[in-house]
């Protein structure tokens, strides 16, 4: 499993390529792309709440943030009649949607959780030279240390993507809610203006 994983991002990328190419893009397809990768991510989630309980709330946030923030961000796209959901007005949004970025950020998320699950069985498998040895950040009493199992190292190296990632849905699913209020508030505004004619 630790093994295989990784490699989901890069057969979405090339499947995704593949379809473009072959002029087979279709509407069933992109929901299909994200209905499987949400419902990958879950399945993960789920999986390491076993190995790590005492986190069960935060991975039960990280589940609900992904489901709410695409869901919404989809229904959003398909109400205002977007042609895709990649074109956003808001910055870190259309970032995260470019082609390199999003497969760096999706495969690196990848990595995180892949980390975790690799950290519970083999904790101290082969460890590297520590690229951060020595690194200490202000007010913090931790160090790091000379050397890293390479899980560890995986997932110290993963964990900005992550949390960009963690952001980019946040921000995704905040303007979506902007859109759907604003949606919600034109239509009210219209249907006062037919019952007063």
């Amino acid at each position: 499993h630790t093994l295989l994983r990784p490699l989901a991002p890069a057969l979405d990328a090339v499947d995704g390529f593949a379809a473009r190419m072959l002029n087979q893009s279709s509407e069933l397809g992109r929901v299909l792309d994200m209905v499987t990768d949400r419902a990958s991510t879950v399945c993960l989630c789920l999986v390491l709440t076993r190995l790590y309980p005492q986190f069960i709330g935060g991975f039960a946030l990280l589940v609900t943030l992904d489901l709410f923030s695409h869901w919404y961000h989809m229904h959003a796209t398909l109400v205002t009649s977007q042609s895709s959901h990649k074109d956003s007005p808001n910055w870190v949004v259309r970032v995260y949607y470019r082609k390199p970025v999003l497969f760096t950020i999706c495969a690196m998320t990848e990595l995180w959780y892949v980390s975790l699950y690799a950290l519970h069985f083999a904790p101290t498998w082969c460890p590297l030279a520590n690229p951060l040895n020595g690194l200490q950040v202000a007010g913090f009493p931790f160090v790091m240390p000379d050397a890293l199992p390479v899980w560890a190292l995986a997932w110290v190296l993963a964990t900005p993507f992550f949390l960009f990632k963690q952001v980019t849905n946040t921000v995704q699913l905040v303007e979506a809610c902007k859109v759907l209020v604003r949606l919600d508030a034109s239509r009210l505004e219209e249907d006062s203006r037919r019952r007063q004619q």
